[in-house]
């Protein structure tokens, strides 16, 4: 745990405390900040007052320092010698209850703030260009109303010769009909901190705390928060390991905002998922983890609803009853035994409500091409599911050692079905999600080993070519198509493989000088925009079998002719 102290070392102080009721309580080490727990030691040599025996509790301390100084410390146990602090504001506060909140995220800002930009000259006049477009929604549930909104806080700083400009952005919370508690300080930041990471799919840890009574004056509140995972703060690439983009988000805040706190699965599932963003120990904990959530969310989303599964009793128990009724009612024909026997069977059967079953009516739900993107086959499902419920009991998991990579996909697919249906929850369209997949860099999305190929036939950044299986063996064995290759295609639409054009794109493309620039038809075959294009990433295909070619040229046959070809010097 660490305290939410943004660049903040741990300190000490010598304070004297005191109590509205219990007067003066004594003398001693005010510790807080970095990694510590808020508390004040007492020496050992000092007589501790009756008000400070173990286990007191008190709900406000003040901490004075010899300048004057006074700090708040808030919901406070004494256990030995230390006073423990579970919150402390750098305020003289005569009650905990707050107006509003305010809360600073380590790397949100780099991700809210990418897509601004300053236009201008340095020295005369900067313009912000792209501004994202703020928060202001308001929240209203069953047992809390209050405003949340977005602010970008600006500063500018000399720094030698240097002029620095610094931005961030900060979450402001406002109480509407009840004042916030020292509670709404931890849950309040702790859910939008769940909210955040998973449209990132990274760990949106509390930087800072910042807390007024009046909506206008604002203190420092610290108390202890999840550590910020280690990154390379020099890396201007961050944003792209975001999973969703904050532009794509603008004008869907308050119905994200609506759907997240109005959530079901939003304290039991969605907070464990962002939580698991931060693990980074042994790794049957974390399939035991994500597997398990899944469990979790399938069991919240389908109670209720009537299983679809009736599995009949046992074979050995039917063969029982059937030589039973044999036996006792020798006089009933055996077609009315049998008949018997069906009843029984139906009125017996017992309801398969498993894990399996509800994962099996999740996926039949699923948008199709998710389903076939993500790719999470019955087996790769039962696999996995099998491994976790050994983990869970302490068995030995059984895994071979070229198993374990099976593990890690299997793990990583989950992992990114969980983010597709809280992306759903938030009201995230399946289309929206698809481009999610098609820019990110995050490792979920590397981990689950997707479908690529589908998924460039959803997003449309490659083309496929339909052809017969004759024709598609007959391609397999052209090297040459693969890569920069070309084909003729006639007046129906079909593509043939063209050794000339090909050793045309070859010859142009050995020749530096000529070869430098763009790459149009006129260019290296002499042809117009309308003669020919190029394929940056396609597949020849007939039914699952393909064939991957990559830049290549398609010419209309009606500019092929025979005279074309046979000028250019490139074939002579």
């Amino acid at each position: 745990m660490r305290a939410n102290d943004l660049g903040m070392e741990p300190k000490k102080i010598d304070v004297q405390l005191t109590h509205e009721a219990a007067g003066v309580l004594g003398s001693g080490t005010f510790h807080y900040g970095g990694d510590r727990w808020a508390h004040v030691s007492f020496s050992w040599s000092q007589t501790v007052p009756a008000a400070l025996a173990e286990g007191s509790k008190f709900d406000l301390v003040k901490a004075v320092t010899e300048d004057g100084q006074v700090f708040s410390l808030c919901a406070c146990k004494v256990q030995g010698y230390s006073l423990y602090a579970d919150y402390v504001i750098e305020a003289d506060l005569n009650s905990t209850s707050f107006d509003s909140i305010s809360v600073q995220y380590h790397d949100v800002s780099e991700w809210f703030l990418h897509w601004q930009n300053i236009d201008g000259e340095v020295g005369k006049t900067l313009t912000w260009k792209r501004v994202p477009e703020g928060i202001d929604v308001t929240v209203r549930t069953d047992g809390d109303h209050f405003g949340l909104r977005s602010e970008i806080i600006g500063s500018r700083r000399q720094q030698g010769e240097d002029v620095v400009l610094h931005e961030r952005v900060e979450f402001v919370f406002t109480a509407e009909d009840n004042a916030f508690g020292l509670d709404d300080l931890k849950a309040k930041s702790h859910e939008l901190s769940c909210l955040l990471s998973i449209l990132m799919m990274y760990p949106a840890t509390i930087a800072a705390i910042k807390v007024s009574q009046d909506s206008e004056h604002y203190v420092r509140v610290h108390f202890p928060t999840s550590v910020r995972p280690e990154r390379d703060l020099q890396d201007s690439g961050f944003w792209l390991r975001c999973f969703i983009q904050q532009p794509w988000l603008e004008g869907e805040w308050q119905s994200i905002a609506n759907r997240y706190y109005e959530s079901r699965y939003r304290k039991v599932v969605w907070s464990r998922v962002a939580g698991m963003l931060r693990y980074e120990g042994f790794w049957e904990y974390k399939v035991f983890g994500y597997v398990s959530l899944l469990d979790s969310y399938l069991d919240i989303r389908f109670e209720g609803t009537k299983p679809t599964i009736q599995l009949p009793p046992a074979r050995k128990k039917i063969d029982r009853f059937r030589r039973n009724l044999a036996t006792e009612l020798p006089a009933v024909t055996q077609e009315l035994r049998e008949q018997v026997v069906e009843i029984a069977s139906r009125s017996f059967a017992s309801i398969d409500d498993s894990f399996e079953d509800r994962f099996r009516k999740a996926a039949a739900e699923m948008d199709t091409d998710i389903a076939k993107i993500v790719n999470l086959s019955d087996e790769d499902f039962k696999f996995i599911r099998e491994i976790r419920n050994k983990i869970a009991h302490g068995d030995d998991h059984g895994l071979e050692a070229d198993e374990f990579p099976r593990v890690v996909r299997t793990e990583g697919k989950i992992a990114l079905l969980l983010t597709y249906f809280a992306f759903l929850d938030l009201g995230v369209t399946p289309e929206k999600f698809v481009k999610c997949l098609s820019s990110t860099h995050n490792s979920l999305r590397f981990a689950a080993m997707l479908d690529d190929i589908h998924l460039s036939r959803v997003n449309r950044s490659a083309e496929f070519f339909p052809v017969t299986m004759e024709k598609l063996e007959h391609f397999r064995t052209i090297k040459s198509l693969r890569v920069y290759g070309c084909c003729v295609q006639n007046a129906d639409g079909d593509l043939d493989y063209s050794q000339e054009f090909t050793k045309i794109y070859a010859n142009w493309r050995s020749d530096l000088p000529r070869s430098l620039g763009l790459q149009t038809p006129e260019r290296i075959f002499g042809l117009s925009q309308d003669d020919a294009r190029m394929v940056g990433q396609g597949y020849f295909e007939c039914g699952e079998e393909r064939v991957p070619v990559t830049h290549m040229w398609i010419i209309k046959h009606e500019a092929c002719s025979e005279n074309q070809i046979g000028d250019r010097p490139d074939l002579a």
